[in-house]
This record gives structure tokens, sequence and C-alpha cells, in this order.
């Protein structure tokens, strides 16, 4: 008899793991840990500038499909840029997501490739960088200006 109990006992912590299990797991998901929660935006809206009010730095999106990044750190862009501040243009493009844009820098003629930059969307005012995927968040930016 006490083989059987065991058994059942054995059962009953296993149920109870599994049950722990999936309540983290529910929260990681709930807490937002996975990544950022990025929305569908209007390409027409997004045009104007967005400022990170931690460090004041700023991307403008131009209706003409341009944009500049002054002030921001290398490190908020891209996973493998450094600390210091970053002043570039070039050109920019929603996706067929509209849940990011492309920033595509210019050619620097320095050998420095900066690559394609994805600029998320929180909401219709709010944009945010993540450019590790695995990472957190490296920087959110609100929309002070429109064009």
């Amino acid at each position: 008899m006490d083989m059987g109990a065991g058994a059942v006992l054995r059962r009953g912590v296993v149920r109870g793991g599994l049950v722990t299990v999936l309540v983290a797991a529910v929260a990681v998901f709930a807490s937002g840990c996975v990544g950022p929660d990025a929305v569908e935006a209007d390409p027409d809206g997004l045009p104007g500038i967005y400022r990170a009010s931690e460090t004041s730095g700023e991307i403008r999106l131009h209706v003409n499909g341009r944009f500049s990044v002054t002030g921001i750190s290398g490190s908020d862009l891209w996973w493998h840029g450094g600390a210091a501040s970053v002043d570039f243009g070039g050109t920019w493009s929603a996706t067929s997501s509209t849940e990011f844009v492309y920033l595509v820098p210019d050619d620097t003629s320095g050998g420095q490739d900066l690559g394609d930059i994805q600029l998320y969307t929180a909401s219709p005012k709010k944009v945010f960088l993540h450019p590790d995927v695995d990472g957190p968040v490296t920087l959110e930016l609100v929309k002070v200006t429109n064009p």
C-alpha cells in the first residue's frame, strides 16, 4: 500500500510542477519580458520629430522619405554599437507589417557599414528601438511635433 501512496504522491508533485511552470510562463508573457509590443501604424501619420526624454536624442521622419538621427547612442541603434552618440541621415520606408519602419542610413564613405535599423511603432505617437530581439528595448521616443 505504501507503494501506491508513493506513486500518487509523485504524480501530484509532477502535476504541481507542471502547473507552476505554466503559471510562470503566463506571468512572463503578461509582463512583457518576451519582447516589445509593436502595433500597426499608418505610415502617412509617422512623419514628425520623435524625442527620447532620457537623452534628448531625436529621430526625424520627413514626409519625403528621408530621416535624420541626432544625439542617439550607437548601442541604442545596433546590437554591436558603441556608447558614443551618433548623427546621420538616410531614407525610411514602411514595411508590409506596418509594425516598424526601416531606416536605411546613407553611405558614410568611411568604410563604416551602419546597416538597416528597425524603428518599431508602439502607438501613433511613440516609437522604440529594439536592435537585439533577445534583449530589451534600448530606447523609447515620443512624437513631439508633426511635419
